[in-house]
C-alpha cells in the first residue's frame, strides 16, 4: 500500500469513526437494533475507491473502536460478525451488475443477517423472529447509504 493510499485509508477510518461517534449521539429510532449505519457511507466509498483491503481495514478499526468507545465489548461480537458478512457480500457483488446503491442494501441486509447469527448463539434461542424488521430497516438504510455514497461518489473524482 502506498503513502497515499495509506493516508486516504487513515481519514476515511477516522470519518467512519466519527460518523459513528454522531450516530451514537442520535435517539434511538424506537426499534432495538436499528441504526442508521452512517460509517457504512465511509466503507462503501472505500471499496469502490480504494479497493477491498482498505474497506476491510477501514472496517475493522470501525468495529474495534466504536465498540470501545461507544458501545462495549459485547457489542464487539454483533458489530464484527455483521461487518465481517456484509463486506463479504459487497466484494461479492460490487461488479456483478448491481449498483451501488443495490450493493449497500445488500450490505444492510446481510448486517442485520450476521448479527441475527451472534444473538442466536450467544441467546442460545430461536431469535431469528425479528429478523424480518431487521431486514427491513437494512433495506431501507441500504438504500438510504448507498444512495449518499452514490452522490459522493459522483462529486468526488
Amino acid at each position: 500500500m502506498n503513502t497515499q493510499k495509506l493516508a486516504q485509508t487513515a481519514l476515511l477510518s477516522a470519518t467512519a469513526l466519527i460518523f459513528g461517534y454522531i450516530e451514537s449521539l442520535l435517539p434511538s429510532l424506537g426499534i432495538p437494533g436499528i441504526k442508521l449505519g452512517l460509517s457504512n457511507i465511509v466503507l462503501l466509498f472505500a471499496l469502490y475507491k480504494l479497493g477491498i483491503r482498505s474497506a476491510f481495514f477501514i472496517m475493522l478499526v470501525k468495529v474495534l473502536v466504536s465498540s470501545l468507545l461507544f458501545a462495549g465489548l459485547n457489542v464487539f461480537f454483533f458489530s464484527l460478525c455483521g461487518g465481517v458478512l456484509s463486506l463479504a457480500v459487497m466484494i461479492l457483488f460490487k461488479n456483478k451488475y448491481f449498483s451501488v446503491i443495490g450493493v449497500s442494501i445488500l450490505g444492510g441486509v446481510f448486517h442485520n443477517i450476521g448479527q441475527m447469527l451472534v444473538a442466536g448463539f450467544v441467546l442460545g434461542t430461536n431469535a431469528f423472529y425479528y429478523l424480518p424488521v431487521l431486514l427491513l430497516s437494512g433495506c431501507i438504510m441500504g438504500f438510504l447509504t448507498g444512495y449518499i455514497c452514490s452522490l459522493t461518489m459522483k462529486h468526488l473524482k
